[in-house]
């Protein structure tokens, strides 16, 4: 698979620059990773959905992981799979309270970062603020969550490929899983991510499985901004990916009330798509 550098790189650069500050993932601070001004809205699908059942702290492939099950959905049912990816310094508990009311029936699966940052986790350091850095970063996160799915995919009993979904370095994870292991995932939906410039494909070869791939972004986010995610899912359809990108106008790093309802709705047809075996 060939690998394009693009001249994105300047926003790439400054991506890196802002997720240095440690903003990334915090921005909804107690009411969870980018929740800003979606309270009510969780109160409202909370109402309205199926409330989810809690699971306990696990490990496979040397990750923790929370576990829960959503739409009513039991443990020990074939369920579709999703990985939700946590953002710079926030962790599980806090995250996957974005899923709280999701009406779904899947198993949800929040991985821990895996180095300490402030309160939470990081998925990779940041020291080096340039965009070989940022790839070399994502492709060892990814592989490392690529055997966690693996290692779930074998221990529970999971209906059709798995979904990957996270915000900020979440989405940044998922672009670059569905990319570099696309035999292990089915649909990845990124938010307020982007695709490391040398992570690209150019070309993607014949035969090879092609997940599909929704990114949601607000166009006016200053911590990862909206160009590369843009430019990351336009090289994708170039390279013969089905790749979309859902634009927010106004929104900044954090996920509004439009955009988690998007994202929920996406993630509701990957999951029927997934229980029906396509």
């Amino acid at each position: 698979m060939a690998r394009r550098r693009t001249g994105a790189t300047s926003w790439v650069v400054l991506a890196v620059l802002a997720l240095g500050a440690g903003a990334c993932g915090r921005d909804g601070g107690a009411a969870g990773p980018g929740l800003r001004g979606t309270a009510s809205a969780a109160g409202a699908a909370s109402a309205t959905g199926a409330a989810p059942s809690a699971g306990g702290t696990s490990e496979a492939a040397g990750i923790r992981f929370l576990e829960r099950t959503t739409g009513g959905a039991e443990a020990s049912e074939r369920l579709p799979l999703v990985v939700a990816i946590h953002g710079l310094g926030d962790r599980p508990e806090s995250f996957g309270r974005l899923f709280d009311g999701f009406s779904g029936r899947a198993r949800i699966v929040v991985p821990y970062g895996t180095a300490p940052h402030g309160n939470g986790f990081s998925w990779f350091p940041l020291a080096r603020l340039d965009p070989e850095a940022l790839a070399e970063g994502t492709e060892r996160a990814a592989h490392r969550l690529a055997a966690l799915i693996e290692e779930l995919e074998r221990t529970r009993p999971t209906s059709g490929k798995p979904i990957v979904t996270g915000f900020s370095q979440g989405g940044m994870l998922s672009f670059t899983i569905a990319v570099l292991h696309p035999e292990r995932v089915g649909e990845a939906l990124p938010v307020s991510g982007l695709l490391a410039p040398r992570l690209r494909p150019s070309s993607w070869p014949a035969g090879k499985a092609k997940p599909t791939i929704h990114a949601f972004h607000g166009d006016a986010d200053t911590v990862v901004p909206f160009e590369p995610a843009r430019d990351s899912v336009e090289a994708l359809k170039k390279a013969g990916l089905p790749a979309d990108l859902s634009t927010y106008p106004g929104v900044g790093h954090t996920v509004s009330a439009k955009m988690r309802e998007d994202v929920f709705a996406a993630l509701k047809a990957a999951i029927e798509r997934t229980s029906q075996g396509h």
